[in-house]
């Protein structure tokens, strides 16, 4: 049986998604059967060359959002109503907050990002513009892991928007603290630290202790050395690379230790978007939303009602 690449599956698929050949047309094209084209259209799928999204339309849940907004003094808040399943609410929120985001982007000039799988799916959701005087400025150095991408988060960012982009070239963490005090001497440090001020929007999610501890080379090496003068149960989550409690206490041991924008230049920022989706985030929301990290918030109904009940439960 004829074995078709994935660049001839690409093809196919083109002409039938996209230029709007039947069949027949691209049997003839091709000179394959119908039975080929069929399958190939099958196998794109299979693939992942083809994916199809079926778009529903987002409703919101005002009076949840009405309850955020006064709990915790939001500029903004958007609340997604759950849909059927947990795929259709994943899709539905990077979907709605790339459109969110992308028309708050059209009046920055400076936005500040960290790193994420989600994020990544919002930057891979964003339509391509030309927006030559915008600047995406990594907020904080790399954590160590295994990817193999190719291109950070910002550059592809960058890329979707004909942008520039500035890194920053350094850990996330170090031991040491005089290490980040000599870095920041370094001319990249300043030059970078000059658009932390400058900062329009910046956008994050929340994390948990346990998915940084899901890194061996931290638990290793790391762990144990930055965390000592704290009690890792009160930690509620992790944003910027900041430990937090649930009341919105960051854990201000461990800023020495971070390199990347200060927690005032964050404060500073006028729009601070935070997307949360995972429906197991409760305390971690709760705690930076406690916190004031926050000024737009994106999330479904799910996890608002979950947050509201913690926070009572909490108060």
């Amino acid at each position: 049986m004829t074995q078709l690449t994935d660049e001839q599956l690409a093809n196919i698929a083109h002409d039938y998604y996209l230029s709007k050949l039947n069949i027949a047309d691209i049997s003839q094209k091709y000179s394959l059967s119908r039975y080929l084209i069929t399958k190939a259209l099958d196998d794109a799928q299979d693939k992942g060359i083809v994916k199809i999204n079926i778009y529903q339309n987002t409703k919101r849940d005002e009076k949840l959002e009405r309850k955020f907004l006064q709990l915790f003094d939001l500029k903004d808040v958007f609340i997604l109503r759950n849909l059927d399943t947990k795929n259709q609410d994943n899709e539905a929120m990077v979907t709605f907050a790339a459109e969110q985001l992308q028309n708050y982007l059209k009046s920055a000039k400076v936005v500040g990002l960290t790193w994420g799988t989600l994020i990544r799916d919002i930057i891979n959701n964003f339509n391509e513009e030309n927006h030559e005087d915008l600047t995406f400025v990594q907020l904080l150095g790399q954590a160590v892991n295994s990817s193999k991408r190719k291109n950070p988060l910002i550059q592809d960012a960058a890329e979707k928007f004909n942008a520039k982009c500035l890194t920053l070239p350094a850990p996330l963490y170090a031991i040491h603290p005089t290490l980040i005090k000599e870095i920041q001497k370094e001319p990249f440090y300043q030059h970078i630290k000059n658009y932390y001020k400058k900062i329009d929007l910046l956008f994050a999610s929340v994390g948990t202790l346990q998915s940084v501890e899901s890194s061996q080379f931290f638990m290793k090496y790391y762990e144990n050395k930055l965390f000592a003068n704290n009690d890792k149960n009160k930690i509620a989550g992790m944003i910027f690379g900041r430990p937090f409690d649930i009341n919105g206490n960051f854990m201000n041991q461990i800023e020495p230790h971070i390199c990347g924008i200060s927690l005032d230049d964050i404060m500073k920022t006028p729009i601070r978007f935070v997307i949360v989706k995972n429906r197991f985030k409760e305390d971690a929301l709760l705690g930076a939303l406690r916190s004031g990290v926050i000024t737009h918030l994106i999330t479904n109904s799910g996890i608002a009602e979950r947050v509201l009940q913690k926070n009572k439960a909490n108060s």
